[in-house]
Protein backbone atom coordinates (compact mmCIF):
# COMPACT_ATOMS: atom_id res chain seq x y z
CA UNK A 1 0.00 0.00 0.00
CA UNK A 2 1.31 3.51 -0.77
CA UNK A 3 1.96 5.80 2.16
CA UNK A 4 -0.65 8.46 2.95
CA UNK A 5 0.27 12.06 3.82
CA UNK A 6 -2.47 14.05 5.58
CA UNK A 7 -2.16 17.68 6.75
CA UNK A 8 -2.57 18.12 10.51
CA UNK A 9 -3.40 21.82 10.80
CA UNK A 10 -3.66 25.00 8.72
CA UNK A 11 -0.37 26.30 10.14
CA UNK A 12 1.93 23.31 9.65
CA UNK A 13 2.37 19.57 10.15
CA UNK A 14 1.41 16.35 8.38
CA UNK A 15 0.84 12.79 9.51
CA UNK A 16 2.22 9.88 7.50
CA UNK A 17 0.38 6.57 7.51
CA UNK A 18 1.52 3.30 6.01
CA UNK A 19 5.29 3.54 6.54
CA UNK A 20 7.16 0.96 8.61
CA UNK A 21 10.68 1.98 9.58
CA UNK A 22 11.39 -1.30 11.33
CA UNK A 23 11.92 -2.59 7.77
CA UNK A 24 13.81 -1.22 4.76
CA UNK A 25 11.89 1.67 3.17
CA UNK A 26 11.94 2.15 -0.58
CA UNK A 27 13.72 5.15 -2.06
CA UNK A 28 10.39 6.27 -3.50
CA UNK A 29 8.68 6.32 -0.09
CA UNK A 30 11.67 7.98 1.56
CA UNK A 31 11.69 10.71 -1.09
CA UNK A 32 7.98 11.35 -0.45
CA UNK A 33 8.58 11.54 3.31
CA UNK A 34 11.51 13.92 2.86
CA UNK A 35 9.40 16.18 0.63
CA UNK A 36 6.62 16.19 3.24
CA UNK A 37 9.19 17.23 5.83
CA UNK A 38 10.13 20.26 3.71
CA UNK A 39 6.53 21.07 2.80
CA UNK A 40 5.00 20.78 6.28
CA UNK A 41 8.00 21.40 8.63
CA UNK A 42 6.76 18.65 11.00
CA UNK A 43 5.89 15.07 10.14
CA UNK A 44 4.24 12.56 12.49
CA UNK A 45 4.82 9.02 11.27
CA UNK A 46 2.18 6.90 12.96
CA UNK A 47 2.28 3.41 14.44
CA UNK A 48 6.01 2.70 14.45
CA UNK A 49 7.51 -0.18 16.45
CA UNK A 50 11.20 0.57 16.58
CA UNK A 51 14.19 -0.68 18.49
CA UNK A 52 16.82 1.94 19.35
CA UNK A 53 18.90 0.62 16.45
CA UNK A 54 15.90 1.07 14.12
CA UNK A 55 15.48 4.69 15.22
CA UNK A 56 19.15 5.41 14.63
CA UNK A 57 19.04 3.78 11.19
CA UNK A 58 15.99 5.92 10.28
CA UNK A 59 17.64 9.06 11.60
CA UNK A 60 20.86 8.50 9.69
CA UNK A 61 19.00 8.49 6.39
CA UNK A 62 18.65 12.23 6.87
CA UNK A 63 22.29 12.87 7.79
CA UNK A 64 24.92 12.54 10.47
CA UNK A 65 23.72 12.51 14.08
CA UNK A 66 24.51 15.24 16.58
CA UNK A 67 26.15 14.20 19.83
CA UNK A 68 23.94 14.45 22.91
CA UNK A 69 25.01 17.08 25.47
CA UNK A 70 23.15 15.45 28.38
CA UNK A 71 25.32 12.34 28.68
CA UNK A 72 23.71 11.37 31.99
CA UNK A 73 20.45 10.51 30.19
CA UNK A 74 21.61 8.67 27.07
CA UNK A 75 21.02 5.00 26.36
CA UNK A 76 24.32 3.32 27.33
CA UNK A 77 24.14 0.93 24.40
CA UNK A 78 23.06 3.68 21.96
CA UNK A 79 24.69 6.97 23.03
CA UNK A 80 23.11 8.80 20.09
CA UNK A 81 19.72 8.46 21.83
CA UNK A 82 18.67 10.77 24.65
CA UNK A 83 15.95 9.50 26.99
CA UNK A 84 13.21 11.98 27.93
CA UNK A 85 11.07 10.86 30.85
CA UNK A 86 9.62 11.72 34.24
CA UNK A 87 9.89 8.09 35.37
CA UNK A 88 12.24 7.00 38.15
CA UNK A 89 14.36 3.90 38.73
CA UNK A 90 13.92 1.66 41.79
CA UNK A 91 16.71 3.58 43.53
CA UNK A 92 14.86 6.86 42.98
CA UNK A 93 17.19 8.22 40.30
CA UNK A 94 15.66 9.64 37.10
CA UNK A 95 15.15 7.43 34.05
CA UNK A 96 15.58 10.36 31.67
CA UNK A 97 15.78 14.12 31.27
CA UNK A 98 12.71 15.57 32.95
CA UNK A 99 12.73 19.23 31.90
CA UNK A 100 13.48 18.95 28.18
CA UNK A 101 11.83 21.64 26.08
CA UNK A 102 10.11 23.55 28.88
CA UNK A 103 10.43 26.93 27.08
CA UNK A 104 9.96 27.85 23.40
CA UNK A 105 13.16 27.12 21.49
CA UNK A 106 14.81 25.57 18.47
CA UNK A 107 17.23 22.77 19.29
CA UNK A 108 20.95 23.50 19.46
CA UNK A 109 20.75 27.15 18.41
CA UNK A 110 23.35 27.76 21.14
CA UNK A 111 25.91 25.61 19.30
CA UNK A 112 28.26 26.78 16.52
CA UNK A 113 26.52 24.34 14.15
CA UNK A 114 22.83 24.16 15.14
CA UNK A 115 20.88 21.01 14.41
CA UNK A 116 18.97 20.38 11.21
CA UNK A 117 16.15 18.31 12.69
CA UNK A 118 14.99 16.54 15.83
CA UNK A 119 13.27 13.15 15.97
CA UNK A 120 11.20 11.98 18.94
CA UNK A 121 9.90 8.43 19.24
CA UNK A 122 7.06 8.13 21.71
CA UNK A 123 7.16 4.90 23.71
CA UNK A 124 4.68 5.85 26.44
CA UNK A 125 2.41 8.83 26.91
CA UNK A 126 0.73 10.11 30.07
CA UNK A 127 -3.03 9.84 30.43
CA UNK A 128 -3.26 13.63 30.68
CA UNK A 129 -1.12 16.41 29.20
CA UNK A 130 2.16 15.91 27.37
CA UNK A 131 1.32 17.84 24.20
CA UNK A 132 4.12 19.57 22.28
CA UNK A 133 3.60 22.99 20.75
CA UNK A 134 5.22 23.87 17.43
CA UNK A 135 5.33 27.30 15.78
CA UNK A 136 6.01 28.10 12.12
CA UNK A 137 8.87 30.57 11.81
CA UNK A 138 8.41 31.02 8.06
CA UNK A 139 4.97 32.44 8.80
CA UNK A 140 6.23 34.49 11.75
CA UNK A 141 8.85 36.15 9.56
CA UNK A 142 6.56 36.80 6.61
CA UNK A 143 4.09 38.96 8.54
CA UNK A 144 6.59 40.94 10.63
CA UNK A 145 6.25 44.72 10.21
CA UNK A 146 8.62 46.14 7.60
CA UNK A 147 10.58 48.19 10.14
CA UNK A 148 11.18 45.10 12.27
CA UNK A 149 12.35 43.14 9.23
CA UNK A 150 14.77 45.95 8.42
CA UNK A 151 16.11 45.92 11.99
CA UNK A 152 16.72 42.15 11.93
CA UNK A 153 18.06 41.65 8.40
CA UNK A 154 21.79 41.02 8.60
CA UNK A 155 21.81 41.15 12.41
CA UNK A 156 22.95 38.26 14.56
CA UNK A 157 21.27 37.05 17.74
CA UNK A 158 23.18 36.02 20.86
CA UNK A 159 22.35 32.43 21.91
CA UNK A 160 23.27 31.08 25.37
CA UNK A 161 22.88 27.51 26.62
CA UNK A 162 22.84 28.10 30.39
CA UNK A 163 19.49 29.09 31.84
CA UNK A 164 21.42 31.12 34.39
CA UNK A 165 22.34 33.59 31.62
CA UNK A 166 18.73 34.11 30.57
CA UNK A 167 16.38 36.26 32.66
CA UNK A 168 13.33 35.01 30.74
CA UNK A 169 13.62 31.36 31.80
CA UNK A 170 14.11 29.41 35.02
CA UNK A 171 15.68 26.11 36.00
CA UNK A 172 13.21 23.32 36.72
CA UNK A 173 12.92 22.37 40.36
CA UNK A 174 12.12 18.82 39.23
CA UNK A 175 15.55 18.22 37.69
CA UNK A 176 17.99 16.96 40.33
CA UNK A 177 21.16 18.13 38.58
CA UNK A 178 19.84 21.48 37.35
CA UNK A 179 22.00 23.75 39.52
CA UNK A 180 25.14 21.79 38.71
CA UNK A 181 24.41 21.55 34.98
CA UNK A 182 23.47 25.18 34.34
CA UNK A 183 26.39 26.43 36.44
CA UNK A 184 28.75 24.23 34.44
CA UNK A 185 27.26 25.58 31.19
CA UNK A 186 28.13 29.18 32.15
CA UNK A 187 31.64 28.46 30.81
CA UNK A 188 30.33 27.60 27.32
CA UNK A 189 30.76 30.53 24.91
CA UNK A 190 27.61 32.12 23.49
CA UNK A 191 26.85 31.52 19.83
CA UNK A 192 26.05 34.19 17.26
CA UNK A 193 23.60 33.28 14.49
CA UNK A 194 21.44 35.28 12.08
CA UNK A 195 18.21 36.49 13.68
CA UNK A 196 16.58 35.60 10.39
CA UNK A 197 18.04 32.67 8.48
CA UNK A 198 17.52 31.37 4.97
CA UNK A 199 16.60 27.69 4.70
CA UNK A 200 19.29 25.93 2.63
CA UNK A 201 16.77 23.71 0.81
CA UNK A 202 13.56 25.71 0.43
CA UNK A 203 15.22 29.13 0.15
CA UNK A 204 12.58 30.62 2.47
CA UNK A 205 13.43 33.00 5.31
CA UNK A 206 12.56 32.11 8.90
CA UNK A 207 12.75 33.99 12.18
CA UNK A 208 15.59 32.42 14.18
CA UNK A 209 15.30 33.57 17.79
CA UNK A 210 13.74 31.88 20.82
CA UNK A 211 12.78 32.59 24.41
CA UNK A 212 14.93 29.73 25.73
CA UNK A 213 18.26 30.52 24.07
CA UNK A 214 18.27 34.08 22.69
CA UNK A 215 19.57 36.61 25.22
CA UNK A 216 20.58 39.56 23.05
CA UNK A 217 21.04 41.12 19.62
CA UNK A 218 24.47 41.95 18.26
CA UNK A 219 25.22 45.67 18.09
CA UNK A 220 22.46 46.59 20.56
CA UNK A 221 22.60 47.25 24.27
CA UNK A 222 20.43 45.19 26.60
CA UNK A 223 18.08 48.17 27.00
CA UNK A 224 17.77 48.47 23.21
CA UNK A 225 17.40 44.76 22.52
CA UNK A 226 14.97 43.82 25.30
CA UNK A 227 11.81 45.42 23.82
CA UNK A 228 12.63 43.96 20.41
CA UNK A 229 13.09 40.46 21.82
CA UNK A 230 9.99 40.74 23.98
CA UNK A 231 7.98 41.67 20.89
CA UNK A 232 9.46 38.84 18.83
CA UNK A 233 8.89 36.17 21.50
CA UNK A 234 5.22 37.15 21.78
CA UNK A 235 4.83 37.48 18.01
CA UNK A 236 6.32 34.12 17.09
CA UNK A 237 3.76 32.14 19.10
CA UNK A 238 0.63 33.83 17.77
CA UNK A 239 -2.17 31.22 17.51
CA UNK A 240 -2.20 31.24 13.71
CA UNK A 241 1.44 30.05 13.64
CA UNK A 242 1.07 27.27 16.22
CA UNK A 243 0.19 23.58 16.06
CA UNK A 244 -0.14 21.47 19.23
CA UNK A 245 0.69 17.82 18.74
CA UNK A 246 -1.27 15.34 20.82
CA UNK A 247 0.96 12.29 21.00
CA UNK A 248 -0.10 8.73 20.27
CA UNK A 249 1.98 5.83 21.52
CA UNK A 250 4.47 4.83 18.79
CA UNK A 251 4.41 8.21 17.03
CA UNK A 252 7.71 9.06 15.37
CA UNK A 253 7.75 12.85 15.03
CA UNK A 254 10.38 14.84 13.17
CA UNK A 255 10.64 18.62 12.83
CA UNK A 256 12.86 21.11 11.04
CA UNK A 257 14.83 23.20 13.54
CA UNK A 258 15.75 25.69 10.84
CA UNK A 259 12.18 27.00 10.59
CA UNK A 260 10.31 25.70 13.67
CA UNK A 261 10.36 26.45 17.39
CA UNK A 262 8.75 24.09 19.88
CA UNK A 263 7.85 23.70 23.55
CA UNK A 264 6.81 20.83 25.82
CA UNK A 265 3.57 21.86 27.53
CA UNK A 266 3.79 19.46 30.51
CA UNK A 267 0.53 18.91 32.36
CA UNK A 268 1.31 15.46 33.76
CA UNK A 269 2.62 14.28 37.12
CA UNK A 270 4.34 11.08 38.22
CA UNK A 271 3.23 8.25 38.42
CA UNK A 272 1.59 9.27 35.12
CA UNK A 273 4.63 8.51 32.96
CA UNK A 274 6.00 9.84 29.70
CA UNK A 275 8.88 8.09 27.91
CA UNK A 276 10.50 9.18 24.64
CA UNK A 277 13.69 8.54 22.71
CA UNK A 278 15.33 11.52 20.99
CA UNK A 279 17.81 11.69 18.14
CA UNK A 280 19.09 14.87 16.50
CA UNK A 281 20.32 15.37 12.92
CA UNK A 282 23.41 17.58 12.71
CA UNK A 283 23.09 20.83 10.79
CA UNK A 284 25.33 23.40 9.18
CA UNK A 285 26.19 27.09 9.49
CA UNK A 286 23.07 29.31 9.37
CA UNK A 287 23.07 32.05 6.74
Amino acid sequence: MPIQINPLSPSMGAEIIGADFSKPVSDEDFTAILQAFYDYQIIAIRDQHLSPADQIAFSRRFGALEDQLNARYILPEQPEILVLSNDVKPDGSPVGLIDAGDFWHTDSSHRPLPSMATILYSLKNPNEGGDTGFANMYAAWEVLPADMKQLLEGRRAVQAVSKFKNKRVAASERRPDAQEKYTEQLAIPDALHPAVRTHPVTGRKALYVSQRFTIGLEGMTEEEADPVLDFLFEHQTRPEFVYYHRWHDNDLVMWDNRCVIHRATGGYTYPDVRLMHRTVIAGDTPF
